[in-house]
């Protein structure tokens, strides 16, 4: 697979070529260049493409912008043939119109990559990255709250996938601490309830029907052994068969989902293999550990927190701990982290807290060769984030290899009517209601459509609705109308030649302003790929799905004067090469986001005969 080098990229090369040559020849002085842009011009009346590089360069070259873009258009180097025209627009901007020829490529470019389109050779960057997304406490099946950041979580694996890193992706079981002992006691009660025995309910802290299921399966597979035991010896047994339990139905879950982890990471196995005392114990190394009975502010030595505070809540249990300088640690006489209070990582009893098994599982993703982590946290995690980075940089790791994706929650509604998530019939409580409700294509559309921090209703009425007001049917609707067209255009005797035997004299007709503006749109999918898994925001991959239909849809519209299956069959031809072209764009960028791309949609048979 070679690399996927956009029109754009093109130009951007052509135009650091054409500095280097102008600075060799000294028409302008030798300074170091910057990084170069070429944009989509705004305006297509003022070209294809546009760059700000005379204006951006002016002040290195001790040049007028006018002056410097003028000796820019002089020496360009075009050895791609690409440009027809160049132009120079004040005050300082370089306007490129493209040969037609160049746009056509496209064409051929697409229909050649197959589905590989728009992404980067696999493993090209060499870059290892961990991405840790659903972390869900084994003691239940995934709750809707979690669905965003699943499916947020794979989606940014497989871009990043995309733009040439190495990834996998884990997930952290958060399987330390008092919540399996709740479970614990909670399955050991229905144990019992399923021989007939009474039940403590003081100690059925997770009341769910699902816990019945296994406690059955328990008592299936065990017997009675464990009815009259000690305490020692059924709450492990317990704890252990619960969280197998949990972790089976939420490995299924995911799997409906299109969700899968290369790793499983246990907190409890980094406690068990020592990691948090050695992460302890560097802290010492380091002096960056003090006991006290609270931690300290970074302007001072006050107390910080709020009142109503979970550090304060928890206050009293902190007294006399071990805190770690996340705020108050100083380089040089300045503070140099992101906390606002140092954090308490050992209670008094030395026992540690959750951060403390954080910070030594993230130290862990570096020490296993991972050049980059990404988080996908909810939106109530904020906090958590600043005492993360603040950690890792008094390890001496730099906190900027570590980005945390923060996902904000949904509110789900039938019409106007809010759906409460609870475990009755009807309503929706976890993924696999939503996915009985409207499936993985739909889950998949509607938590990536939206920036991860926006917050958003979901509409279960609208998203099952067969319209064009449905944002997830009128993205599948695209690249079915690209297939009927193909469909029809066989059924009438003229089918498509394939890709094997096109050729770019071929494509000659393909020079409207329409088709122009399409193939350039169809040009951008590497450099939408490449800038989105560099922001961590999947959802510019929909967006420009949604632009690119819509160009299409307005296309497909307006050729009922021209038809696309017409009596000029050269012509004729190179239109079902677009078409088929700019359908395998459509099914490149919906599998990068782990989308399918359906053939058929019912509806489209009643589209008029006439607009083919």
């Amino acid at each position: 697979m070679t690399a996927e080098v956009s029109l754009r990229a093109k130009l951007e090369n052509a135009l650091r070529n054409t500095v280097a040559r102008a600075q060799r020849e000294g028409a302008i002085p030798q300074f170091e260049v910057p990084d170069l842009s070429v944009e989509v011009a705004h305006d297509p009346s003022h070209g294809d493409f546009s760059s700000n590089a005379a204006l951006s360069l002016a002040r290195s070259a001790r040049m007028q912008p006018a002056r410097l873009a003028q000796i820019l258009l002089d020496s360009f180097e075009d050895p791609d043939g690409l440009i027809a025209k160049a132009r120079f627009a004040p005050p300082g901007f370089l306007n490129f119109t493209l040969e037609g020829r160049a746009l056509q490529q496209v064409v051929l470019d697409v229909l050649s990559a197959g589905d590989s389109y728009g992404c980067q050779p696999a493993e090209s960057t060499g870059r290892k990255i961990l991405v840790e997304f659903v972390s869900a406490n084994p003691t239940g099946p995934i709750h809707i709250g979690h669905a965003r950041g699943a499916f947020l979580g794979d989606a940014l694996a497989r871009l990043l996938v995309a733009a040439g890193n190495v990834v996998t992706r884990e997930f952290f079981i958060n399987d330390y601490g008092k919540q399996m002992e709740a479970l614990g006691r909670t399955l050991y009660q229905r144990y019992r309830e399923s021989f007939g025995d009474p039940v403590d309910t003081g100690a059925i802290q997770y009341p769910g029907a699902y816990v019945v299921d296994i406690a059955r399966a328990w008592a299936k597979e065990v017997g009675d052994v464990f009815r009259s035991a000690p305490e020692s010896r059924w709450l492990p047994a317990a704890i252990a068969f619960g969280k197998a339990a949990c972790l089976e139905a939420i490995r299924g879950t995911l799997a409906r989902a299109g969700i899968h982890h290369e790793i499983f990471t246990s907190e409890q196995a980094i406690h068990d293999r020592g990691k948090v005392a050695a992460l302890i114990a560097s802290y010492r190394a380091r002096g960056v550990l003090y006991e006290a009975s609270e931690g300290r502010r970074r302007e001072s030595g006050e107390k910080v927190r709020s009142a109503g505070s979970k550090a304060a809540a928890f206050a009293v249990r902190q007294e006399g701990g071990t805190f770690l300088m996340t705020a108050t640690y100083q380089e040089g006489g300045k503070y140099v982290l992101r906390d606002d209070e140092d954090r308490v990582l050992l209670r008094p009893d030395g026992s540690p807290v959750y951060l403390a098994g954080d910070l030594a599982y993230h130290r862990d993703k570096f020490e296993r060769g991972f050049d980059a982590a990404v988080d996908v946290f909810g939106a109530d995690h904020g906090g958590h984030v600043a005492r993360l980075h603040s950690g890792l940089r008094l390890l001496g790791i730099d906190e900027d290899r570590l980005r945390v994706v923060q996902v904000q929650m949904v509110r789900i509604t039938r019409g106007d009517v809010e759906v409460k998530q609870s475990k009755r019939r009807g309503e929706i409580d976890t993924l696999d209601d939503l996915l009985d409700e409207v499936g993985p294509d739909v889950c998949r559309f509607l938590f990536l459509s939206r920036n991860p921090n926006a917050q958003f209703d979901i509409d279960l009425d609208a998203l099952t609705a067969e319209s064009k007001d449905n944002p997830v049917y009128y993205l599948q609707y695209g690249h079915a109308r690209c297939s009927a067209v193909l469909d029809r255009a066989a059924k009438r005797g003229t089918p498509f030649m394939g890709a094997q035997a096109l050729s770019l004299e071929m494509l000659a007709p393909l020079r409207s302003s329409a088709e122009r503006e399409l193939l350039k749109r169809m040009s951008q999918l590497p450099d939408v790929v490449v800038s989105a898994s560099r922001r961590l925001e999947p959802h510019h991959v929909l967006h420009y799905c949604r632009e690119l239909i819509a160009e299409f849809h307005s296309y497909y519209t307006n050729t009922k004067g021209d038809p696309i299956l017409g009596s000029d069959l050269v012509r004729t031809q190179a239109r079902l090469a677009l078409v088929a072209a700019l359908r395998q764009v459509l099914r490149s960028a919906f599998g990068i986001l782990g989308i399918s791309a359906p053939e058929a949609m019912g509806a489209i048979e009643t589209e008029e005969e006439g607009l083919l």
